[in-house]
C-alpha cells in the first residue's frame, strides 16, 4: 500500500494542492516529501508550522504495522522492535493529538531509529 497523500495547498506547495509519500523526518519537525503528482519541485519541505496531514497519514502507517509491511513506511516510522499490541488496537481511538503524543512516546522508548538532523 503506497502511502501517497493529499497535502493541502500552502507555500510550501506553491500554494497548490500536492500528491506526495513521507520521504523523511527530521529532529526539528521539519519534514520531507517526495511528489507522487508529477508536478515540481519532486521534492519540497513541511516545516513545523505547515500543514501536514496526519490524519491521512496515521491510518495508514497503521495498516502497514499490522500487515508487517514496511516496505512503504518512512525509515522514522519502522518498528525496532515490536509494538504492544494493545498500542495498535487503541492507537486510532485516539484524537489526533495523542496519537501524535504516542508516536513521540514510542520513539522515546526506542521503538523507532533517532530522527536525524536537518542539514
Amino acid at each position: 500500500m503506497q502511502m501517497v497523500l493529499v497535502i493541502p495547498a500552502q507555500p510550501a506547495t506553491s500554494n497548490e494542492e500536492r500528491r506526495a509519500a513521507l520521504f523523511c523526518c527530521y529532529k526539528d519537525g521539519s519534514l520531507l516529501l517526495e511528489e507522487k503528482d508529477g508536478k515540481k519541485p519532486a521534492r519540497f519541505f513541511l516545516n513545523r508550522g505547515d500543514t501536514f496531514p496526519w490524519d491521512q497519514f496515521l491510518p495508514k502507517l497503521l495498516a502497514n504495522w499490522q500487515l508487517s509491511d514496511y516496505k512503504d513506511v518512512p525509515k522514522a516510522f519502522v518498528p525496532q522492535k515490536r509494538i504492544p499490541e494493545f498500542v495498535i488496537e487503541g492507537f486510532l481511538k485516539e484524537h489526533l493529538e495523542n496519537q501524535l503524543k504516542i508516536l513521540a512516546t514510542l520513539r522515546s522508548q526506542g521503538f523507532f531509529s533517532a530522527l536525524p538532523s536537518r542539514r
